[in-house]
């Protein structure tokens, strides 16, 4: 992303604040013109006293100094305030807004593709970076630039000969920051690389810290997180020592600057051209300027390390969603719930970025995208009658979960067509179509919240309107009521992180109660059983029974027992259509079926 693109999207992100903005800079601009005032007075108070004028005039001229000072004062005062009200909170916020909005509109297999915890590092460092950057920009940049112009300006005005030479040491101080910013960026950029790797890395063990501790591998993970972050450290040592040595070059053009002044101020003075008072002002206004320079190469430092973030942040938002939904898409009112797929052949695809890979390529786009190797499904068709449970069966690997994905829109296929109730997947409206699909995963993700609201998560704002007896009606088709008396709270009690307050059965059947409570059309299990002991298979193998009375029911799994009551059974072997029919006659057609469940009778 080149500069000029990076500015134009800071400045669309910023733009509903525009007004908010522009009446803080007249704010700064009013309290920098005050900083002015009061040297003036002070060096006409200066020449007052050298030519004993009455007490009267120099109390006067001080009393004025006072005034502007608490004008000053007063002005500072209500800025922040305004400021408090209309920018400081108001610009996060639309951050995060902003972010998860955009987040939303990536597809599930966007999101699969990409490292959790990188993404993560991203955002956070992206979101932090890009309001920081407004507030060092508009509460410290802007400021240093409208106070060191004024200033300048002051002093062209009032003596061209010093005016010159503060005029030169400014532009010479702001030539050597943007020949710094030229020079590090890109070194900048591989830092910021590096800690996203290392943040990539520490995820990862942090999320397996389990895997970690029953391995007894604390010391390797210490160590190796230690590695990864010295290896960040060490680059940027490296960057900010080379950036120190050059900016105190830089550094050094205000200190001749500021004693050109003094020197050639006094021989003016000398000379009779100006008075003693002028050259206190003229020393004072200089020395404002020059010291508020002296904090750019701080604050170049700082935006340069934003830069970086929020560049990244930049990138990885504006990655096309690869789902689009139709402008005018078809939104029936309910589905009857007829699925067929035509010749479906889908392949996964993996997003890599390229900035955290080992590649040293020069490349504005971000991230390429990678297809596995080999397809997950290939000329696959087959069709589920509204109304019937259908069991898809195979080995690991086979495309199973992939016909889950598929049927979803997680990801498109590579070829061939997905139809509901005879209307192409691509032409529906994709929000309302998942509204009438109820999914229960091997895997249940809960919140670290309520029981009622992990059930009602997927009423779409609708969950004030469910009464407990609603409640506990899904409860029983879910079996959720088997073990809802030892919740302290009942439909309140908080089920912790990933439910952790719950047994593997008892969060399966969450996940049903959330999948039934929103009537969906479609109901799908994908391997919901898989991780059961044999008690809890029986009561979710019931639960399952009760709730796919009356809709198009998806059963993936592997165990005889949960699909020996389905209406079809659907074979897969290595991505492919093997046998569609019931138990009995797969058993003598089909070779991959009778060999699953041979192998499943040996295990016992």
């Amino acid at each position: 992303m080149k500069l000029k693109q990076f500015l134009k999207k800071v400045f669309e992100v910023y733009r509903p604040f525009k007004w908010a903005v522009a009446k803080v800079f007249v704010f700064i601009a009013l309290i920098q013109a005050l900083n002015l005032v009061t040297p003036y007075l002070q060096g006409k108070t200066i020449d007052a006293l050298f030519d004993k004028k009455p007490l009267s005039q120099i109390w006067l001229l001080i009393g004025i100094a006072l005034a502007a000072s608490l004008i000053r004062t007063g002005l500072f005062y209500w800025r922040e305030r305004y400021e408090l009200n209309s920018v400081d909170f108001s610009i996060p916020y639309r951050m995060n807004q902003m972010t998860v909005s955009r987040l939303c509109e990536y597809s599930i297999g966007q999101h699969i593709s990409e490292n959790s915890g990188l993404k993560q590092s991203k955002i956070n460092r992206g979101q932090h970076s890009l309001s920081s950057l407004a507030q060092t920009v508009l509460y410290q940049v802007i400021p240093i630039i409208v106070e060191v112009v004024l200033l300048t300006a002051a002093t062209l005005y009032f003596n061209k000969i010093i005016g010159l030479i503060l005029f030169a040491g400014v532009s010479l101080h702001i030539a050597s920051m943007l020949y710094l910013n030229h020079v590090f960026k890109d070194e900048a950029e591989k830092v910021e690389k590096l800690e996203h790797k290392h943040s990539k890395f520490q995820n990862e063990v942090l999320r397996n810290i389990e895997l970690v501790l029953t391995n007894a591998r604390e010391s390797r993970a210490t160590k190796e997180c230690g590695e990864s972050l010295k290896s960040v450290h060490d680059a940027a040592r490296k960057l900010w020592l080379g950036f120190v040595n050059l900016a105190l070059l830089g550094g050094a053009v205000p200190t001749f600057t500021r004693f050109s002044i003094f020197a050639v101020g006094a021989f003016l003075v000398y000379q009779g051209q100006f008075t003693v008072g002028w050259l206190a002002v003229f020393l004072i206004w200089s020395n404002k300027a020059l010291d508020q320079l002296s904090q750019i190469s701080w604050l170049h430092r700082q935006l340069i390390q934003m830069y970086t973030s929020v560049k990244k942040y930049f990138d990885m938002l504006a990655v096309e969603p690869d789902v689009k939904v139709p402008p005018d898409p078809v939104r029936p009112d309910r589905f009857q719930g007829k699925i067929e797929f035509k010749n479906v052949t889908f392949r996964y695809k993996r997003r890599d970025d390229i900035n955290n890979t080992d590649s040293d390529d020069d490349d504005e786009n971000e991230y390429c995208v990678k297809t596995v190797v080999g397809p997950a499904l290939e000329n696959m068709s087959f069709t589920v009658k509204a109304g019937e449970t259908v069991a898809f069966v195979g080995e690991s690997g086979s495309g199973k979960s992939t016909v889950v994905h598929a049927l979803i829109r997680a990801q498109d296929p590579e070829e061939g067509r997905i139809f509901i109730d005879d209307y192409d997947i691509r032409d529906l409206d994709l929000k309302r179509f998942r509204e009438s699909v109820g999914i229960v995963n091997q895997q249940v993700s809960l919140f670290d919240h309520t029981l009622r609201y992990n059930i009602t998560y997927g009423l779409n704002g609708k969950a004030i309107e469910i009464s407990d007896t609603e409640l506990d009606r899904i409860a029983e088709m879910s079996c959720v009521n088997r073990f809802f008396s030892r919740l302290e709270k009942g439909y309140d009690t908080i089920i912790g992180e990933r439910g952790v307050k719950l047994s593997g059965g008892e969060r399966q059947r969450v996940g049903i109660a959330r999948a039934l409570i929103k009537n969906p059309d479609i109901l799908i299990f994908d391997e919901a059983t898989s991780s059961l002991d044999s008690e809890n298979e029986a009561l979710i193998r019931a639960s399952i029974e009760k709730a796919s009375k009356g809709r198009t029911t998806i059963i993936i799994a592997h165990r005889f027992s949960t699909i020996r009551n389905v209406d079809k059974i659907i074979v897969l072997n290595k991505g492919r259509v093997a046998g569609i029919g019931t138990h009995d006659n797969l058993m003598r057609n089909c070779e991959p079926y009778r060999r699953l469940i041979e192998n499943q009778i040996s295990t016992f």
